[in-house]
């Protein structure tokens, strides 16, 4: 799927920049990247990030130099994602943050206490 949806990644140039130099630092050449729904936790989705190629059922966004991937169905369920520096973090570390915040069920795991 060629099509871009609006929203489908944002971040800001410190961000880009942060990013780019954490990839360089972790001798990762390729500019490729997959966001991905690694599980969910107590407190919500956690997703990851990962060198990938494009697969069909895929809408891309080219920012800059790094093109990022995420399934069509992974981006109609969080409707798409930021990606925020650690300044932007309030200190706390670069994160990428969902668009659309799901309610988590605390309490159907084991480690809420």
């Amino acid at each position: 799927m060629e099509t871009l949806k609006q929203n489908l990644v944002s971040m800001s140039d410190g961000a880009y920049e942060e990013f780019l130099n954490f990839l360089r630092t972790n001798q990762v050449e390729k500019n490729e990247i997959r966001i991905t729904l690694a599980g969910y936790a107590c407190s919500g989705p956690r997703f990851g990030l990962m060198v990938d190629s494009k697969k069909d059922e895929d809408l891309e966004i080219t920012i800059k130099d790094l093109t990022f991937f995420i399934d069509e169905k992974l981006y109609e369920e969080f409707e798409g994602f930021q990606i925020l520096s650690t300044e932007e973090n309030m200190g706390q570390g670069m994160v990428l943050r969902p668009n659309k915040v799901v309610d988590s069920d605390c309490g159907t795991c084991s480690s809420c206490g």
